[in-house]
């Protein structure tokens, strides 16, 4: 998606936009990047109370609107401080928020500046698969809270994503992600931004790669798309069974025997009802992913 800073209003039409295109291919989970309501980076305007709180209104319209599909919307969050969040939308209602956990303060990046760190990862249950929320650099980190969500029961993270171009991130993001999903036998599903803010160009190039940290599904860099994509969670439920490091007692002396340090956030049914005059086609969570294999990466 192609945020511009902000416009709310136009925003919000995009992430409208792509969540009708994603009722109408069959999808049950849509993702929409990484501060998409506002564009990214915001900056000083999240400094200002009234663009914080008419953030907040553009939200809860875009929550109301909201069935037939669980939505993944990157906000500024609004509540004791500022947080860098991921709202999730379903039913007609703000369902949970998850708050990015690490803060990037380096380079471009001046996040420290804007907002308060989350305390922990997060899990939400869709019908019986459990899903992994985090927020860029939550993923670029190895370990938590990926590492947490997957060890709570998580076989799909996704990662809502804005990713500042330079030549070669494409392919070097991809990696990373691999990497992460096989380090925790899990699914990863990134939505990226994409367009141009000052001096910061964003590529896109959203993906999503199975357990075994294979490119599944790949979108195009440097222009909007909707990716649609199945995903096999019971495979990588599967493998866990047959790895023993992935079992919180394989930990540190230290947290052994400890619970995952993660938020569970309220279980979501599978399948949303479609809102009236909608139809749902397609395939679960659950269903094989397509195998046809992806083009190259462009640097």
């Amino acid at each position: 998606m192609n945020a511009t800073v902000g416009d709310l209003d136009g925003n919000a039409a995009r992430i409208r936009a792509g969540r009708e295109q994603a009722i109408a291919a069959g999808a049950e989970l849509v993702l929409f990047p990484e501060l998409a309501l506002t564009g990214y980076p915001p900056e000083d305007l999240l400094l200002r109370e009234d663009f914080l709180a008419a953030t907040g209104a553009a939200l809860a319209e875009l929550a109301r609107e909201t069935h037939g599909i669980v939505a993944v919307v990157g906000f500024p969050e609004r509540a004791q401080d500022v947080f860098n969040s991921a709202a999730v939308l379903a039913g007609g209602e703000l369902h949970a928020i998850y708050r990015k956990v690490f803060l990037p303060n380096y380079g471009v990046f001046d996040e420290e500046r804007y907002f308060q760190a989350g305390a922990s990862g997060a899990v939400i249950e869709i019908g019986e698969q459990e899903v992994g929320l985090t927020v860029c650099e939550d993923i670029w980190e190895p370990g938590p809270p990926a590492s947490e969500e997957a060890l709570a029961g998580a076989t799909l993270i996704i990662n809502i994503s804005a990713s500042p171009y330079t030549a070669g991130k494409g392919l070097q993001r991809e990696r990373m992600f691999a990497q992460r999903a096989r380090d925790n036998l899990a699914c990863v599903a990134c939505c990226a931004l994409v367009g141009g803010q000052d001096e910061l160009l964003f590529d896109g190039h959203s993906c999503v790669l199975d357990h075994t940290g294979e490119t599944i599904a790949r979108a195009a860099q440097f222009r909007e798309e909707l990716l649609i994509c199945d995903v096999d969670l019971d495979a990588a439920a599967a493998a866990r069974l047959r790895d023993p490091g992935h079992r919180a007692s394989s930990r540190s002396p230290l947290t052994a025997g400890l619970p995952p340090r993660v938020t569970l956030l309220p279980g979501l049914p599978a399948n949303p009802q479609p809102a009236a005059g909608q139809h749902r086609s397609g395939s679960p969570l659950t269903a094989p992913a397509s195998r046809s294999t992806p083009s190259a990466p462009t640097a």
